[in-house]
Parts: C-alpha cells; structure tokens; sequence
C-alpha cells in the first residue's frame, strides 16, 4: 500500500474514533491538538488500525523503540526525556515538530506530537515488515 493509500484509510478511522471532518484531517494534523484526541482515542484508534490492517501496535511502541537504541536505555529521568532520547525520538520521528523536542519535555507529553503522518508511516514500515 502507498502512504496516500494508508492516508485515506486512516481518515475514516479518524472520523469514527474522533468525529472528525474528513476535510479537517491532513498528514500534518496533530491528533491531540488539531483533531482533539485523547488518551482514550488514541488507543481505540490503535485497535481500528490493527484490525483494518492486519498489523500488530505495542504499546508504548516508540518508546520502546527508542529505548532500545539508547545505550544503558535511559529514556527518562523523573518524568523527563534524557537529551539521548530526545535525539532518538527525532530520528524514530521526523514527522513531528521537532522544535518542541527539547530539554525539559516530559515523558507523558509524548502523544502531544503524535500527527497523523506518524501513523502512516507507523501502519507502512508495519505492512514492510509482514510476511508476503
């Protein structure tokens, strides 16, 4: 599947889970932000998306993911993101806004970055990796 394939799958995903207007929903919007997602959404939108596409989501699934290239994996330090795992989450993240991305960034504040373009890269590096 191309990422304009997963895309338009996903947004009416989104409309179910977030009662979003299809027109509101672009690759850049922020789920929690821009289409008013919350924890709550987020995990049922992950379920959509395992069902629909027949992939598996972990989760915290960036999280461990950065953690696991992090030597000693500290991820974070009293609710913060350790400068290591800011760097790695900019790297396992190049869609998000990175300026936000800084000492001083919290642990919980992960979802807050989440776009919709994560996902589709998220649902298309899965669908990569499934066997044939």
């Amino acid at each position: 599947m191309t990422d304009q394939e997963i895309f338009e799958k996903l947004k009416g995903m989104l409309k179910e889970v977030l009662g979003a207007k299809i027109d509101k929903i672009q690759m850049e919007s922020v789920l929690v932000k821009d289409l008013g997602a919350e924890s709550i959404d987020l995990l049922d939108l992950s379920f959509l998306i395992e069902d629909n596409f027949k992939i598996t989501i972990e989760p915290n699934e960036f999280e461990k993911e950065v953690k696991s290239r992090i030597p000693g994996g500290v991820y974070e330090k009293d609710g913060y993101l350790t400068t290591e795992a800011l760097e790695e989450l900019k790297k396992s993240l190049p869609e998000v806004d990175h300026s936000r991305l800084i000492p001083g960034f919290r642990k919980a504040e992960v979802p807050s970055l989440l776009t919709v373009s994560v996902f589709v890269k998220l649902v298309a590096r899965k669908l990569a990796q499934k066997p044939s």
